[in-house]
């Protein structure tokens, strides 16, 4: 169990004592796991990001990766310390990107992709990750198609690598790497255990 695992743990085991009325010990560790990894996560690209002098960025790519996220889904970690760590160098590196929105119409081509790939994948993987019912499914389509074709007006590339960053994580190639590298990540892990109990 990871810092973060640990810290939900010990959160849920304060709250179920002191509140008879408080949701299952399941329910509770999964919503503050969850909530305490995606503060963790953004104030930390924020802080890297105001020291390098890429606040404005940095805030873009929390706020709008976040709405994109939460209506079009996208492929997760299998732990909560692998999430915030790949959270922050993706975001620390979308942020400190300096690229031109016209230049060789990137930041075109980027939003046009992600369209593509957002109209044949969204939503993505919401079932076992929010309440939201299926029926609403094809609104939120039409909203994360919204969303990113705002940025043919707002013309912005840190959102044109936002949005395809966010599309290409509904995509199966990259749910089918993130299998293959949390594969990777647990025998290593259980190496190094396997090693410190020797």
């Amino acid at each position: 169990m990871n810092f973060i695992d640990r810290l939900a743990h010990s959160c849920t085991q304060f709250i179920r004592a002191n509140h008879e009325n408080s949701a299952s010990e399941k329910v509770l560790f999964y919503a503050l796991s969850l909530t305490i990894n995606t503060l963790l996560a953004y104030s930390t690209v924020i802080i890297i990001c105001s020291f390098t002098g890429h606040f404005l960025s940095g805030l873009l790519v929390v706020i709008f990766y976040t709405l994109l996220r939460v209506i079009s889904g996208g492929v997760h970690f299998s732990t909560s310390l692998r999430c915030c760590i790949y959270t922050i160098v993706l975001f620390v590196c979308i942020g400190h990107t300096d690229l031109s929105f016209s230049t060789y119409y990137c930041g075109t081509i980027l939003t046009v992709v992600s369209l593509l790939i957002l109209a044949i994948t969204a939503p993505q993987g919401l079932k076992n990750q929010s309440r939201i019912d299926e029926k609403y499914y094809p609104a939120l389509k039409i909203a994360s198609l919204i969303v990113v074709s705002s940025n043919f007006i707002i013309g912005s590339s840190t959102l044109a690598l936002v949005y395809f960053a966010q599309a290409m994580h509904t995509t199966r190639i990259i749910h089918l790497l993130f299998g293959k590298l949390d594969s990777l990540f647990d025998q290593f892990t259980r190496k190094e255990v396997t090693k410190f109990e020797n």
